[in-house]
């Protein structure tokens, strides 16, 4: 099957012509420079999400001075599910501020890939009057991010030793591979339960997909998955689908 990219700005415009519509909505952070999401997610949401939700895109720049202000952060306020895809940035503090009221609601929260480092800067000093959240993927992801494996090594994913049974593995057909490095995420802390499991020889399993919940109460789902060859796959899309189904109760 050949894939074909859909632009940001058509997708966007189909997108945004549901904004009446009382469904719930999605809005999604996008801010990374490695993985396409400003591509893949919109591409996304068209195929597999139009249909039940509102969405929304809040983006920022890519590289250089605006990498940390992000865009259409209005749409933070009203926003059912926050979905992150962002990497090492520090966002305004207003916007932060958004951020940090979506979870103290107790408004559910999924991510993908970089969203387990999405607020804390490596080497880099913090703009003036912008903020980081440096305990953000262990009080909200509910993860344990401490790198990843070299690239190239092929990443098989499967159920977990245990065979967790979780609607959000609803019709994931397993395993399938990735070429996306394997993040190390073990252990992960007690409050999230881990899902799916990544396998590379000669190396640990890692987790790959889990589910917490935040202090506020919030749902949380994550997948370290997302590479742009990951949109490709059927149990990858299914996967992420049922997550933000879950998330929202729908």
């Amino acid at each position: 099957m050949k894939w074909i990219f859909v632009t940001f700005s058509s997708v966007f415009l189909c997108l945004t012509s549901y904004s009446k519509e009382l469904k719930p909505k999605i809005t999604f952070l996008i801010a990374e420079r490695e993985y396409l999401t400003e591509e893949t997610l919109p591409a996304f949401a068209k195929i597999h999400l139009i249909d039940d939700y509102r969405i929304a895109f809040c983006l920022a720049e890519k590289e250089g001075d605006r990498r940390h202000t992000l865009k259409n952060s209005e749409h933070i306020d009203d926003a059912d599910l926050l979905f992150v895809s962002v990497r090492r940035r520090a966002f305004t503090t207003k916007v932060m501020s958004r951020i940090q009221k979506h979870i103290k609601k107790g408004k559910p929260v999924a991510g993908i890939r970089t969203a387990s480092h999405a607020f804390q800067l490596r080497k880099e000093a913090l703009p003036l009057g912008h903020q980081e959240w440096t305990k953000w993927d262990s009080e909200v992801i509910g993860g344990n991010y401490n790198g990843h494996l070299g690239k190239g090594l092929f990443c098989n994913i499967q159920s977990t030793s245990g065979g967790v049974n979780h609607e959000i593995l609803n019709k994931v057909k397993l395993p399938f591979s990735t070429p996306a490095t394997l993040y190390r995420n073990s252990p992960l802390p007690k409050s999230s339960l881990a899902l799916l499991t990544g396998i590379v020889e000669n190396h640990a399993p890692e987790p790959v997909a889990w589910v917490n919940q935040t202090s506020s109460g919030g749902k949380v789902f994550y997948t370290s998955l997302g590479h742009v060859e990951d949109f490709k796959k059927p149990a990858f899309n299914q996967l992420l689908k049922n997550g933000i189904n879950w998330c929202i109760d729908q």
